[in-house]
């Protein structure tokens, strides 16, 4: 396969999900977090347009991450120059500008010349400032091929450096995607990059379509923060590079910590069954999983916690009891805990039929290990006193 490099939005597009909202000092540690599992870019606000992003690129000039930092703008010269004469150090600048038909028409109000010729005077003037430019072609889906042909063809006469194909609004599927891609990469001279939001569910499918299809950028945001439905996740994407395509230039050993990050200073509580950094990829409850687990790990452990910086843990916190639960969980638990049963033995059959019931009459959570250790005694003092038949018994 081709090179690939990716840009990281969290601190742009990330940043505009409602109810998001980083400290200065949150910004910078995700930066740094960033940079040493090795993302190639990292997306950042014009600082002309957000105070905050004044003072984040100004502190991260201070650490030399000024070389990694993709600076967003609107595809207008004046807020280049905004950002220019803060005298802050950044390579590469973002430009970007609608062009599908609906934006054109009821949001810019403008022709598809008065595009073309805004944006080729944006590029012109970042080149003559010696900045690298990427241009994001806003809603790329839907926009007519031939235009878009037309612009990128202009933009990349003007100097731009590669041009991002946006599914703004995340409405294609993978094969989709690999379609329009190849034939994109074949028509142009500059290096694609691919921008999907995740509305449908599709953001990773599409941007690994994308890099198989030819896009050389590929951008991702931590824990899929982003706009409505979110963005393509960067654990996910990374993981999958190195899974899939043998990418190995970005640590993967990483990827929790900084997931960890920003779910904490996010506010943003992932589901447990999140992809890659979810506890339960790395929990079982179904008896034949449970089963198959306690033999061997990999057969329902594809993503290991120690690849991502997860500690792996205990055999013992693997296994959850619940609804599903088999007798290999309850005899395993059960032996930690220092009791020993056969696999045959009505004991076990008497905890599942209890933990059926309690199911059965609506319990929402888990059975700890400690409570199931309750239930053996509850259950097996059961089997050991005898009945009371009769007064003169009592």
């Amino acid at each position: 396969m081709h090179e690939v490099h990716i840009c990281d939005t969290t601190l742009r597009d990330g940043r505009q999900m409602p109810g998001v909202y980083f400290t200065l000092y949150e910004c910078l540690e995700i930066a740094q977090k960033l940079d040493e599992i090795g993302i190639d870019q990292i997306e950042v606000f014009c600082p002309g347009y957000v105070l905050k992003d004044y003072f984040l690129i100004r502190e991260l000039n201070k650490i030399g991450l000024d070389n990694k930092l993709l600076v967003w703008h609107r595809g207008l010269k004046v807020d280049l120059e905004k950002s220019i004469n803060t005298k802050l150090k950044f390579g590469a600048v973002a430009l970007s500008i609608a062009t599908e038909k609906h934006h054109r028409e009821q949001k810019l109000h403008m022709s598809k010349e008065q595009i073309i010729e805004n944006m080729c005077g944006a590029v012109s003037f970042a080149k003559e400032h010696g900045l690298y430019v990427s241009v994001n072609a806003e809603k790329s889906v839907g926009t007519e091929p031939e235009y878009l042909i037309n612009f990128v063809d202009a933009v990349t006469e003007a100097g731009a450096d590669r041009i991002r194909y946006c599914d703004t609004l995340g409405e294609l599927i993978p094969h989709e995607t690999y379609n329009i891609i190849s034939k994109l990469s074949k028509k142009i001279k500059i290096d694609l990059e691919f921008h999907g939001h995740d509305d449908m569910g599709m953001g990773v499918g599409n941007t690994l379509e994308a890099f198989r299809a030819g896009a050389k950028w590929l951008d991702a945001s931590v824990c899929r923060l982003g706009e409505r439905g979110g963005f393509t996740s960067l654990e996910q994407l990374v993981y999958n590079l190195y899974k899939h395509y043998n990418i190995q230039k970005y640590d993967i050993s990483k990827l929790a910590e900084l997931a960890s990050f920003v779910e904490n200073v996010s506010g943003i509580d992932p589901p447990p069954n999140t992809p890659i950094t979810g506890i339960n990829i790395y929990r079982h409850e179904s008896g034949i999983h449970a089963h198959g687990v306690l033999q061997d790990v990999n057969l329902y452990e594809k993503v290991r916690a120690a690849e991502v910086g997860i500690k792996e843990g205990s055999m013992r916190e693997k296994i959850v009891i619940g609804e599903t639960t088999g007798r290999e969980s309850i005899i395993y638990i059960l032996k930690e805990f220092g009791i020993e049963l056969d696999k045959t033995s009505p004991i076990i059959s008497k905890i599942l039929s209890k933990l059926q019931e309690q199911y059965l009459f609506g319990r929402k959570t888990s059975v700890t290990h400690e409570e199931l250790v309750e239930l053996y005694h509850i259950v097996s003092a059961k089997n050991k006193i005898k009945p009371v038949t009769s007064i003169a018994e009592f």
